[in-house]
């Protein structure tokens, strides 16, 4: 399975997380000349492990934004 960091855990917060399929559609479909060179990297990056894992990968993961897991 790919590890994500935190950044990448947040960003996917932002959209569809139903399933893997849903999320990288969403995630593509956002329009990387629109942001910031950063965002737009991590966007790619963050795509990149997605599509390299399998469906059963990605309903193991939990997806939750940092500030709202407790410590």
């Amino acid at each position: 399975m790919k590890n994500f960091t935190v950044e990448e855990i947040n960003l996917m917060c932002c959209f569809n997380t139903s399933s893997r399929k849903r999320l990288i559609d969403d995630m593509k479909g956002v329009t990387l000349n629109d942001m910031d060179g950063e965002i737009a990297e991590l966007m790619y990056k963050t795509v990149q492990k997605l599509e390299a894992m399998t469906d059963a990968e990605f309903e193991e993961l939990y997806i939750m934004p940092d500030g709202m897991v407790d410590d």
